[in-house]
């Protein structure tokens, strides 16, 4: 097939979008890590210049340049391309230790980052690239050229596993680098808390590494605590620390520094303990004089009153994100085995009920079994006796001489009801038995409950963050905006402590973005025209966030003009989505859901802002790949506001379990107003409760079934309604009966099946049962079709939403940089593909593991966080249902080594940054007509 090429518009649509992003989004990011790097390299080469760390910080720095490289190429920046391809050459030469480090090269990578910031402020006020080469990006070039020294000398191995030297060179250095943080404060308190934290971490390093020296300097500091200032003894224990770790990673025995003995000299060298008897006596001379200052002790004296007492810990554990939610769902696992646990519990408490019962049925046969007994005891001792050679004659002859009263005689009847009456008690006595292990068995799931629920609070708390710390990021991007435009504009932060999962804040950084930029450019009116509207000149951006059972909310609106539903109306009927007469009877709610059509826009032209038809569509798949959903809601002359629900992945909630037609049914408690009696005062769907009549429709007749069964079921014979809030008014849902209210585990449901708004997850019962859980603030739609018949095209649709690829030729995306996957999605779905965006290569095999549709090409890039382009490649490789498909492998790397690497794994292409858009299309044509 002929490929599909775009114009030379929509390309120049499309590299402004490109632009655009790069410099509003991914610039700032990289530029702040720059800054916030090269500060924090400044401060480790002024400390100690000889410190680990700061090869890492090279690597960190050159990271932040190669992506302002890769998002330059992207933008048509070359001139910015260069200067950053310059300075990751530095930092890669530092990482690998063949430049110098110098003051130099220091002070030239701080002028060329201030350089960086000047070119992307340039290319904001739409100043045009002089595609030339800037003076620091020369002086980098002939710095590298004239300095750079041959490969570094192979490292002499030490025997020490990478085990110990990561231990040591990480977490080591970060417990000494907060100790070095408050040092500039001269807080005492705070540097005697950290000390201690520090103290403690150096003791089990020390004791799990097998490093006695570590263990040492810490009891050598603490000794000198009582005799020397404390801040400056700190200040040498850090250093001492440092040297004595690089004398153990060099293999050199560590010894102490002489600074470090000049404050005790006393010190005695790191040998195995001298015994403790006295050495015997010497009397050639007379005993050694007393010393007036007895050496110091090796740990903290018990005695002196100077030393002070130690602080709280409070030591900082890093972990990372996946695995709190591993963990957290292992806590739902556990909560929901507890529900089961339970069931058994009940289980074991009714068959302890009947066997107590069973027991008293018994009680009357006891007392006859008793009588019967003594009954034939009587019996026995009354029978005349005949002579005979059996044995129980023999014993009537020889207890002849007693009669009735003064000996009993027994028989083999009364060992049987003897048994049985025993067998009686005894089951009584295991009913008993039964009952305390109940009662115990009851006590202790209490007590696990309540653990489990404190360690589900504790995960919980370890996954939020402040909402607010998502919200003012975009202060800055706002108030540039207004200066450029001309707009006046502030932001108002609602809700700024809700605290939000981490993970879902940072996915919604860029639909929040666009939902900004749309409302800054769409809903705002220039000042003059809302002053003409009687409205202040400085328009009014709100953002909020709010939690609703487990979803949160977050709301971005707008004091402007609105949506223009005219002008939906006859855009929509101009890209053939609604026909003339169609366009006349649809709804405000339909109307607005074109917005989020693929390529819609009502924009009359192309700005730097809006008007390419590029923006809304992918905010509604963005957060539908979250399991959320995106509302608009709109009033001419006052304003718009974007609400989006998302799913929290794991929550405990008090759920009401209801039935309805033979189904078990949960909602959140907080959502019913209150439970009410159906039995009277019940007419025509409407329900009079205190004076006042409700309507009310019955829950089964209210959800949209299989179309086997009208899409309906009729409703019967209910007493009971649920009262609950419908946006603007108050309804009651009729069910059949309350069962039960009690904290449930809440499963978010996976988002390979569309789900509709008003089912939020489920819940499993301690009986295996999954059970649906609905949000009865989400029926409003429902309630408002179930008067009117509905047609098979809108019971669909309600039911099911339609998925956003679908049956498109599937393309997969990876790459860290919004700016290329945005770019890379603009291009490809304009060209009729479908698009999945992946940030780096775990979150795509994570996709790829879940995923059952067919892909059927896949754009990589090769340096990425978490999992890079070349493992991914050889996973895909290695994996029966994936190692087919074909990998185009898109890097800003031009070098022969890297291109073979990757076509050595298995890649079927390899682009450099940056790309023209229809090579690539035809490239992407043929690949896809291969695969299939």
């Amino acid at each position: 097939p002929v490929p599909f090429m775009l114009d030379a518009d929509l390309l120049a649509a499309i590299a402004a979008e490109a632009r655009q992003a790069f410099l509003e989004e991914d610039a700032p990011e990289c530029l702040t890590a720059l800054n916030h790097g090269l500060q924090e390299l400044e401060q480790v080469l002024s400390s100690n210049p000889e410190a680990d760390q700061r090869f890492s910080l090279y690597k960190n720095l050159g990271r932040a340049a190669h992506s302002l490289k890769g998002g330059a190429g992207m933008a048509a920046l070359p001139t910015l391309n260069h200067l950053c391809h310059r300075m990751e050459d530095v930092f890669e030469a530092l990482e690998q230790r063949k430049l110098p480090e110098t003051a130099m090269v220091f002070e030239l990578l701080v002028f060329a980052t201030q350089e960086v910031q000047t070119l992307i402020d340039l290319a904001i006020a739409g100043q045009e690239d002089a595609h030339t080469q800037t003076e620091i990006a020369l002086t980098l070039e002939s710095f590298l050229n004239n300095n750079q020294t041959a490969e570094p000398e192979p490292e002499v191995s030490t025997g020490i596993s990478n085990f110990v030297k990561t231990a040591l060179e990480l977490e080591l250095e970060d417990c000494l680098t907060r100790v070095e943080k408050a040092l500039p404060t001269g807080d005492e308190a705070l540097l005697q808390e950290r000390f201690q934290v520090l103290a403690e971490e150096c003791t089990l390093l020390g004791q799990a590494l097998s490093c006695p020296w570590l263990e040492r300097i810490i009891q050598e500091t603490q000794s000198l605590q009582a005799h020397h200032p404390f801040i400056p003894l700190i200040t040498t224990a850090i250093a001492e620390i440092r040297h004595q770790r690089q004398q153990f990673l060099t293999g050199t025995t560590p010894t102490f520094s002489p600074s470090f003995r000049e404050l005790s000299p006393q010190i005695t060298p790191l040998s195995p303990p001298v015994p403790s008897s006295p050495p015997p006596p010497v009397p050639q001379s007379p005993p050694p004089p007393v010393s007036p200052a007895p050496p110091l002790p090796l740990s903290p004296s018990p005695q002196p009153a100077k030393v002070s007492q130690p602080a709280p810990s409070r030591q900082n554990l890093r972990v990372p994100l996946e695995r709190l939610t591993r963990m957290s769902n292992t806590v739902s696992e556990l909560l929901i085995n507890h529900e089961r646990l339970l069931t058994y519990d009940q289980q074991i408490r009714q068959a302890s009920r009947n066997l107590k019962q069973r027991n008293q049925q018994l009680s009357p046969l006891r007392e006859q079994v008793e009588s019967l007994y003594d009954e034939l005891t009587f019996s026995e001792q009354t029978r005349p006796v005949y002579p005979g050679n059996s044995s129980s004659n023999l014993a009537d002859t020889l207890t002849s001489d007693f009669d009735a009263l003064q000996f009993d005689r027994y028989t083999a009847v009364h060992s049987l009801l003897q048994r049985f009456q025993e067998l009686m008690v005894q089951v009584q006595e295991i009913q008993e038995d039964i009952d305390v292990v109940e009662r115990e068995l009851q006590e202790t799931l209490i007590e696990v409950r309540q653990s489990l629920d404190k360690l589900d609070g504790d995960l919980t708390e370890s996954r939020l963050v402040a909402f607010g710390m998502l919200a003012k990021s975009f202060i800055q991007p706002l108030e540039q905006l207004s200066d450029r435009h001309g707009k006046p504009v502030q932001i108002r932060i609602e809700g700024e402590n809700v605290l939000v999962e981490l993970a879902i804040l940072e996915q919604l950084r860029t639909p929040l973005t666009h939902l900004l930029r749309n409302a800054f450019d769409h809903g705002l009116e220039p000042p003059q025209e809302r002053q003409h509207q009687g409205k202040p000149p400085q328009g009014t951006l709100t953002l909020g966030a709010s939690l609703t059972h487990n979803q949160v909310m977050i709301r971005v609106a707008d004091d402007g003009r609105g949506v223009n539903l005219e002008k939906v109306r006859q855009r929509a009927v101009a890209s053939g989505l609604l026909t003339a007469e169609e366009s006349q009877s649809v709804g405000q709610e339909a109307l607005l859901d074109y917005l989020f059509a693929p390529g819609f826009s009502t924009a009359t032209q192309v700005s730097d802002l809006s008007g390419r038809g590029l923006g809304l569509d992918i905010v509604k798949q963005l957060v539908e790949g979250l399991r959320g959903r995106l509302h608009l809601e709109t009033q001419p002359g006052e304003g718009s506001c974007f609400v989006i629900q998302i799913p929290l992945t794991l929550n405990i909630l008090p759920l009401l379990l209801v039935r309805s037609q033979q189904r078990l049914i949960a909602f959140p408690s907080q959502s019913i107003l209150r439970a009410i009696s159906l039995k009277e005062d019940t007419q025509n769907h409407q329900v009079k409760w205190q004076d006042q009549w409700y309507p009310v429709r019955s829950l089964a007749e209210l959800l949209p079934y299989d179309a086997h069964q009208g899409g309906r079921l009729p409703p019967g014979n209910q007493e009971v309604g649920l009262m609950v809030n419908l946006k603007d008014q108050v309804g009651v849902l009729a069910v059949d009966q309350i069962v039960d209210e009690r904290p449930l585990v809440v499963k978010a449901l996976d988002a390979i099946t569309p789900l509709p708004p008003y089912l939020i997850g489920c819940t499993v019962l301690g009986t295996g049962e999954v059970i649906p859980i609905f949000a009865p603030e989400n029926f409003e739609r429902l309630w408002q079709q179930l008067s009117a018949p509905l047609s098979a095209q809108e019971r669909s649709k309600l039911t099911h939403p339609e998925p956003s690829s679908g049956d498109k030729t599937t393309i997969l995306v990876i790459d860290d940089s919004i700016t290329v996957r945005r770019t890379l999605e603009r291009i490809l779905s304009r060209s009729g593909y479908g698009v999945i965006q992946c940030r780096d290569g775990k979150e795509a095999w994570e996709l790829l593991g879940r995923h059952r549709e067919p892909i059927s090409l896949a754009f990589c890039d090769l340096e990425m966080p978490n999992m890079d382009g070349y493992s991914l490649l050889q996973l895909i490789r290695g994996d029966q249902q994936w190692r087919s498909l074909p990998v185009v492998v898109l890097t800003s790397r031009e070098n022969a080594t890297h291109r073979q690497r990757a076509m050595d794994l298995g890649a079927n292409h390899y682009l450099t940054k940056p790309f023209q858009p229809n090579q690539l299309l035809a490239l992407v044509a043929s690949l896809a007509e291969s695969a299939s």
